[in-house]
């Protein structure tokens, strides 16, 4: 479910606001992802609140989906071409989505599709690449690139939109990862979610098309 990030920034507000409450009273949450009990993704949209003119625009039709597997991590960038094959699909949007801004003063347009992966997934071995911390830049990215490649708890995710030569990858976190430095490598990794853990990824819409609203 996509959620607007003025809602989503109210509830995080509303929630500080009641923690004072909450510490007497006893409040409670069943959410397994706020509860660390299951492996999440909060994947964040976030495209240009208006066109090179000034005026406003909508992101239409994107789909967000969560690749699971070696073989999803190691396929090359897809941005701006067709996405590619996803064999180990983990989570996806149900519906296409549509961003727009939310108010006026909206710095530019942002929505946040959030997911709990498998119960599989999440039971599957995790064992975080810890060792790498004593090399250098170099052979530190070097290492993790080829962890990547075996490693059952490393995610793709792909966020895709038809467009006039048919669906395209508008955001590829491989291709994020692509353009990290050999310092970026030491401190992002490459994307993985642990187990039990609730990870939160920002996706600009670099190749989305854009329509009015």
């Amino acid at each position: 479910m996509v959620m607007e990030l003025g809602k989503r920034l109210f509830s995080v507000g509303l929630l500080f606001g009641m923690l004072g409450m909450c510490s007497t009273s006893g409040c409670e949450t069943s959410d397994p992802c706020t509860l660390r009990q299951a492996a999440c993704v909060d994947v964040s949209l976030i495209g240009k609140r208006t066109d090179a003119m000034g005026a406003p625009i909508a992101y239409r039709d994107l789909s967000v989906q969560v690749c699971g597997g070696p073989a999803a991590a190691t396929a090359p960038c897809s941005e701006g071409q067709p996405p590619p094959s996803c064999s180990n699909e983990l989570a996806r949007t149900m519906s296409p989505q549509t961003l727009t801004a939310v108010a006026a003063y909206s710095a530019n347009v942002q929505g946040l599709v959030s997911f709990q992966l498998p119960s599989s997934f999440n039971e599957q071995t995790d064992e975080p690449p810890l060792e790498v911390d004593s090399l250098d830049a170099v052979a530190r990215k070097a290492r993790l690139l080829m962890l990547r490649d075996r490693d059952p708890r490393a995610v793709r995710i792909l966020i895709t939109q038809p467009q006039s030569s048919g669906a395209l990858t508008v955001w590829d976190s491989r291709c994020e990862e692509d353009l990290f430095s050999d310092d970026e490598w030491s401190k992002l990794k490459y994307y993985r979610v642990g187990k039990n853990e609730y990870r939160s990824v920002f996706a600009p819409l670099r190749k989305a098309q854009t329509s009015t609203p």
